[in-house]
């Protein structure tokens, strides 16, 4: 009886391992279909036992234009910003947004992104402040310390014009503003598979 206990345990065992391994795969090419599926179309070269694969350049590099900005002088850059500084202007802005945003997102918390999530699903509505506290208990709990009260979670979000803060008391609003919806759609572009799993 025990033989057969054994022999049943291993087989739970050997039996188990193909369907976590049949998880892990599903999962890994969930995540990476996009560039597995980039990188076999530009394949042009395979060899066998060596394992060498080669590839052209990648399919959306391809389809870029070429830009000669760096081939031109000085003085016809200079030109170019003395007759168009409404564009050198609204380059300008797009350029310090981005050095913002990236900034941004090198020190935000997840949980807080999480919350910027659910405010922009909320609109000209807003949330009630008092109802973003799980969030912050979130925040809490990941990071195993009560020491960043929410004042302050909500404040570096204030800080950087993401929120806004509506009402006073019991009637206290908490809204996105325009500029957390641009740093929002801009992290989902630049980090679309990465930006949801922030640390805290």
């Amino acid at each position: 009886m025990e033989i057969a206990e054994i022999i049943l345990r291993y087989l739970e065992v050997f039996l188990a391992w193909p369907v976590i391994i049949l998880i892990v795969v599903v999962i890994f090419l969930k995540w990476f279909k996009a560039p597995i599926s980039d990188f076999i179309k530009r394949l042009v070269k395979v060899e066998a036992y060596g394992g060498r694969m080669e590839a052209s350049r990648p399919l959306e590099q391809q389809k870029e234009p070429k830009k000669d900005l760096l081939t031109k002088s000085r003085s016809e850059i200079e030109k170019n910003f003395r007759d168009n500084p409404n564009l050198v202007a609204a380059e300008y802005f797009k350029l310090l947004n981005c050095c913002v945003f990236e900034h941004t997102f090198n020190i935000i918390f997840g949980t807080q992104i999480d919350l910027l999530e659910h405010l922009s699903s909320k609109g000209d509505e807003g949330e009630k402040y008092i109802n973003l506290a799980h969030f912050h208990n979130e925040y809490v709990r990941r990071a195993g310390t009560t020491f960043y009260q929410m004042n302050d979670y909500l404040g570096f979000l204030i800080g950087y014009n993401l929120i806004i803060y509506e009402g006073e008391g019991s009637e206290l609003n908490v809204k996105i503003t325009k500029y957390g919806v641009d740093f929002l759609s801009y992290i989902k572009t630049s980090y679309s598979l990465v930006y949801k799993y922030k640390q805290f």
